[in-house]
């Protein structure tokens, strides 16, 4: 059996008393011993690995508690649009790729990341910035969002959306390029691209692909510290379950992956086993259900009780986004899932989509008489009122936060989305905290690389772009943002008895940074450097 002793650091062990330990034991993939450098090194024999830390840190290793691996890897395929500031920059950037890549017949050209909140008049491009590139190939841009994308014309064409005589799927928005006309601007909204007949339209990449991709995008996480992540787009069309199992059965999966199954494939591919815990095969699992209520704030789609601070153009003054599906659909889903002991992670970024994941799934709660603990997750949570946060607690519910929305969308949500008052409160971990609720914190990539330790920067200094401090009361102790991206996440998917501190008897999932987070100035944790990753003692990553 493998036996190494790290040793002469500084180990954040993440337990109840929140010790600060010397070193650690690892045996077989596990950590069997936590104390001081004398007390370690008494266990030290001929075949043991000796790891002088240097006075270096060493954290439990980090959890992404929501995102979309797959889509990831797919993304590091794509024209990266992210630090693009106008519709020029990104005509200029297809055109160049288009210019310099072979395409095969019937490819897209697809670009990923754009943010139309950085660009001068916060408009969104069109099909005819798009149709400056080409109008004979497809193109389609993803919004940073993932709600939101625009297309080319050969691009409507293939949607379904040319012309003017088109159907758009329910909870879906076809822009227009003027109020009294019925011919798309290419701008499409929610299950006008997300619908599941829409999915198909873009040919997928080959099986082989996407496998190289995913091997790319854990290399990608485990570099970041990241040992446990999710996919929560996993259904029977897009083959997502069968690339992970390929993974799995190949020996390539080098990180914990969970895959949540959405909503209308969930009971095709989930059974009941009675509880909400499964078992990994070779580091991939299916653990849960997912769906979700409405869009994202920054595409100004997300469901709000009150207008948004400046109202899209050609929207009404009393425009408040819009959710995705009745109530009555929501109930029977969630009525079904606690009948099938699963958790359920709900997209929740509107207060008045928090509102129906609580009226439906206390429904659901009623007609079952479940006191199952299902941990349901409430997914983004960015306008969460904090008179909803006893509701939250009452139902055992999960927020995870996208609060990372405050250092890259911050500066637009206080003057565009929610406006200088309303914004304080976006992703209102302070309050959850004070109200004892266990949250967790994430990135969602790929709208956002998955970036742990610049979550735990965020969660305790709440800066904007712009230098504002953005809900100075919503900040939280380094400590208390660690616990949100460990244990906390390891408690999200039931799995706190093996994972998320470092404590005697729990896997061996570490990572070794150059800076003490818990000692260095609160801005300058975002420069915390990972050096190395490892996973049930085995290191997956060194820099």
């Amino acid at each position: 059996m493998k036996k190494t002793i790290y040793f002469n650091g500084k180990v954040i062990t993440v337990n109840d008393k929140s010790e600060v330990a010397e070193a650690i034991l690892v045996e077989g993939g596990n950590i069997a011993k936590v104390g001081t450098n004398e007390e370690i090194l008494a266990f030290k024999s001929d075949d043991t690995e000796l790891v002088d830390l240097e006075g270096k840190t060493m954290m439990p290793g980090l959890i992404d508690p929501h995102g979309h691996v797959v889509a990831m890897s797919q993304v590091l395929m794509l024209v990266q649009l992210g630090d693009v500031t106008s519709r020029e920059q990104i005509v200029e950037r297809l055109k160049e790729y288009y210019a310099t890549t072979d395409l095969p017949e019937g490819a897209w050209i697809i670009g990923f990341g754009y943010d139309n909140s950085k660009f001068e008049d916060k408009e969104h491009p069109t099909k005819f910035d798009l149709d400056q590139v080409t109008n004979e190939v497809p193109i389609t841009i993803t919004h940073a969002s993932g709600h939101i994308a625009v297309v080319n014309s050969p691009g409507l064409e293939l949607y379904g959306y040319g012309g003017i005589d088109y159907v758009v799927p329910d909870g879906g928005v076809v822009g227009t390029v003027s109020e009294d006309s019925r011919e798309s601007n290419g701008v499409l909204e929610e299950n006008a691209i997300l619908a599941t007949e829409k999915k198909t339209v873009i040919k997928a990449p080959t099986f082989e692909q996407v496998l190289g991709s995913l091997v790319k995008a854990q290399k990608l996480y485990a570099s970041l510290g990241i040992t446990t992540t999710m996919d929560a787009s996993v259904e029977e069309g897009n083959h997502y379950n069968d690339m992970m199992l390929a993974l799995a059965q190949s020996g390539k999966t080098i990180i914990d992956i969970v895959g949540l199954a959405t909503q209308f494939s969930t009971f095709n591919m989930m059974k009941n086993e009675g509880t909400p815990k499964r078992e990994y095969y070779n580091h991939y699992k299916l653990a849960g259900a997912k769906t979700w209520l409405d869009g994202s704030p920054q595409g100004k789609t997300a469901w709000l009780s009150t207008p948004y601070h400046v109202v899209p153009e050609g929207q009404p003054a009393d425009y408040c986004g819009y959710g995705t599906q009745p109530d009555d659909v929501m109930v029977e889903y969630f009525t079904k899932c606690i009948e099938n002991n699963l958790q359920v992670h709900v997209h929740t970024n509107g207060d008045m989509a928090c509102d129906q994941f609580f009226r439906c799934y206390s429904k659901a709660l009623e007609i079952t008489g479940s006191t199952a603990d299902l941990r349901p997750v409430m997914v983004h949570c960015q306008a969460l009122r904090l008179d909803q946060l006893d509701k939250v607690k009452e139902l055992g519910a999960i927020p995870t936060f996208f609060n990372d929305h405050v250092a890259f969308w911050g500066d637009y949500h206080y003057d565009s989305v929610f406006g200088p008052e309303k914004s304080q409160n976006i992703s209102p971990i302070g309050s959850a905290l004070e109200k004892g609720i266990l949250f967790t914190l994430h990135q969602d990539p790929p709208v956002k690389v998955p970036n742990q330790i610049l979550g735990i920067h965020n969660a305790v200094n709440r800066t904007t772009e712009s230098g504002r401090v953005l809900g100075e009361h919503q900040r939280i102790s380094v400590m208390d943002a660690i616990k949100a991206v460990t244990i906390n996440g390891a408690y999200q998917y039931f799995e706190e008895d093996i994972k998320g501190s470092i404590e005697e008897g729990k896997l061996a999932d570490l990572i070794i940074v150059d800076k003490n987070p818990l000692e260095i100035p609160k801005e300058e944790i975002k420069n915390v450097v990972v050096l190395e990753t490892i996973k049930e003692g085995n290191t997956i990553f060194k820099r």
